[in-house]
């Protein structure tokens, strides 16, 4: 599936190869690996997201708010993003993994709950209203490691953090395609 959108890395590949070689440095890290890995290759990969569009009422706010959450169907993942975050159309020569699993509005109804269960304790008076869903593609650098294995480490390639429970999902998209 190409049709969608994407969003822009912002952590330059150096930057990930950084924060891979200091994750796997750390002292945890070096204590519950048997064998020590080394990065071997990266490159930048875009990971499927279902995104829906929403409006969000409430008793007590004046207007409606309006924004974007994004859910990676695999591991119920989300992020949240403002209604304006930009998005850009998908090229035909970027890497994107392909979509795997079913669009889940429970799972975005969810965390727009939570989020704005901090400041409103009355859910009842919380009314979402999803406008429409698409694919979105959010982009990670994957990490290569050799070791007695081969394993892969993501990093987020918009906040530069290894992102350990999306590994899963890029194992299982990898493992499937």
């Amino acid at each position: 599936m190409k049709e969608g959108y994407f969003l822009k890395e912002v952590v330059e590949k150096g930057e990930a190869i950084k924060a891979i070689q200091e994750y796997e440095s750390s002292f945890l890290v070096r204590i519950l690996a048997k064998v020590k890995k080394q990065l071997s290759s990266i490159e930048l990969a875009y990971l499927p997201f279902w995104c829906y569009e929403y409006e969000l009422t409430s008793a007590t706010l004046k207007e409606a708010i309006r924004g974007k959450v994004a859910i990676e169907p695999i591991t119920n993942t989300s992020a949240i993003l403002p209604a304006d975050y930009p998005l850009h159309p998908i090229n035909k020569d970027m890497n994107l993994f392909p979509v795997i699993g079913e669009q889940d509005k429970e799972a975005a109804k969810e965390t727009i709950y939570w989020e704005v269960f901090q400041k409103e304790r009355k859910r009842k008076s919380i009314d979402i209203t999803f406008n429409s869903a698409f694919v979105i593609y959010l982009p990670f650098w994957i990490g290569y490691l050799k070791g007695d294995k081969v394993g892969i480490l993501p990093v987020d390639a918009i906040t530069g953090k290894v992102d350990l429970k999306l590994k899963e999902a890029f194992l299982k998209i990898i493992h499937e395609s």
